[in-house]
């Protein structure tokens, strides 16, 4: 379950990632994954500007869960070597 748990995490913090550097390319450089996409994939996102800051958060939160749950690993690992 706990590395079920991991890969998950690691799976959002890669699109939350994704998602908010695209932001940053498109509104400050004018070039990145907005830009090439076509304008029917990225209308969403361009349309609310506020899913920067929900990826953002996402990427936050699951950075500190990932934390935590790669430490359960780690005990968990230790207790069975023991």
């Amino acid at each position: 379950m706990t590395r079920l748990r991991s890969t998950l995490l690691g799976g959002l913090i890669a699109v939350s990632a994704v998602i908010f550097l695209a932001y940053i390319g498109l509104y400050f450089f004018d070039f990145g994954l907005f830009v090439t996409l076509p304008e029917a994939i990225t209308r969403i996102f361009v349309e609310n500007p506020f899913l920067m800051y929900v990826a953002l958060a996402l990427l936050v939160a699951a950075m500190l869960a990932k934390i935590r749950t790669d430490r359960a690993m780690r005990r968990e690992r230790s207790g069975e070597q023991n």
